[in-house]
């Protein structure tokens, strides 16, 4: 984890994925989801605002589910029977702006008093395996609502803290390595789709990588806790709006500098606010990491490598070891070519170079991006056969695997 000179009104944390600082994918994360997010069901759902619901207001109702169904999906399988004193209440079922979140609407604003809701939520039937995914609910429970309507609402207050995020890249296409890494990817499958970049032996790291300015929103109100239940704190990233959040705390994910927004708004009544803008991501040291951006490679291989870089074509998934080329490009070429890597322990005179008066010793830094000098003939400095994921895999469970990196699933 390393840290960028910002300005004072910005705090920067930039999170570089160098090359030899990635995992393998543990157990848990490689196989999350879990089993029941194959289902489109709810496995709860229950009122968050019945301790005090004003005169105007309606009845929350927020639940856990799995599944990306329309809250709209859902209005004939829920059933809600409201009373006072025994006596029904009439209203409805509707879906609202906020995920997971369905609200009953009377069809008169309320008097207070106690009331008593029951009802349920027909799941629908699953395959067999996958029941317990999508019990049907049964509600039962009671709300109060408070004497006066809704407070009005007035524009929040925010206070923001951005954060640079900047993940390395390790598509095929985005690496340079050296010393012999032919990376390939693989799917880690445990029912997801997630893909990762791996090699064997040497090292690579990314020629771009993507910035996101994280900026963490809180919002205050400033209003009473019956009206802020009913609140959607919705935030706008330069007039777009994300999707709306019930949350006093919320996060903005930034490619480029822009100006975030909250608008407020009562869920029962339809009033709406919207705070003054906090503008992020404008300082040229910050800006010039949001979004796709070329880094500069240099200083990982100085670091990591002893023979020269290079970059490989892909041929199914893999870098294809026979079309190979050195990095940079205009490298200048000089002395004999190096023979290919290593595949087993190091010699008693360690990692010496051998073109002509190569008098490295072991742990030597030499220049990381050297020239086709350090290139096997027929390509480059590596072994002229593609990494086997199998084998790959199989050197995993042994322990013997040098670390991977994890690229996010494809969207």
């Amino acid at each position: 984890m390393a840290s960028i000179n910002n300005s004072s009104s910005i705090q920067a944390l930039t999170l570089a994925l160098a090359g030899a600082a990635a995992v393998v994918p543990s157990e848990a994360e490689a196989c999350s989801p879990g089993y029941c997010a194959y289902t489109d069901a709810w496995q709860s759902l229950e009122p968050i605002n019945a301790q005090a619901i004003p005169t105007d207001g309606v009845l929350l109702l927020q639940g856990a589910r799995s599944g990306s169904s329309p809250e709209e999906d859902w209005l004939d399988k829920v059933e809600l029977t409201v009373t006072r004193d025994g006596q029904p209440i009439a209203g409805a079922v509707e879906a609202s702006p906020v995920r997971d979140v369905l609200l009953w609407r009377p069809a008169a604003p309320l008097e207070p008093g106690d009331y008593k809701v029951v009802g349920s939520l027909d799941n629908p039937d699953e395959d067999i395996g996958y029941e317990y995914c999508a019990v049907d609910l049964e509600l039962d429970f009671d709300f109060a609502v408070e004497a006066g309507p809704s407070a009005p609402l007035s524009p929040p207050q925010l206070s923001a803290q951005p954060l640079l995020d900047v993940r390395e890249s390790d598509a095929l296409e985005n690496l340079v390595c050296c010393d012999g890494a032919m990376p390939y990817s693989y799917v880690f499958d445990c029912g997801g789709s997630d893909e990762y970049v791996g090699w064997d032996e040497g090292f690579c790291t990314g020629l771009r990588a993507f910035g996101t300015l994280r900026v963490q929103v809180s919002i205050a109100t400033d209003l009473p806790q019956a009206t802020s239940a009913l609140v959607m704190r919705e935030l706008l990233v330069d007039g777009s709006p994300q999707r709306g959040a019930l949350l006093d705390a919320q996060t903005a994910g930034l490619t480029k500098p822009s100006c975030i927004t909250v608008r407020l708004t009562n869920l029962a009544t339809g009033e709406s606010v919207e705070s003054e803008a906090s503008c992020h991501g404008d300082e040229p040291e910050v800006a010039a990491q949001l979004g796709d951006h070329a880094i500069d490679p240099g200083p990982a291989l100085a670091q990591e490598c002893s023979q020269g870089a290079y970059t490989c074509e892909i041929n199914q998934e893999a870098w294809d070891p026979e079309k190979c080329a050195p990095w940079p490009a205009d490298e200048p070429t000089s002395g004999d070519p190096t023979e290919g890597p290593t595949t087993g322990e190091p010699t008693s005179e360690g990692s010496e170079g051998s073109g002509e008066g190569g008098d490295e010793s072991e742990g030597t830094d030499g220049p990381a991006s050297g020239g086709a000098d350090e290139l096997v003939e027929h390509g480059c400095a590596c072994d002229s056969r593609a990494p086997s994921p199998f084998g790959a895999l199989a050197l995993l469970g042994l322990g013997l695997l040098r670390p991977r990196r994890r690229r996010r699933p494809p969207r």
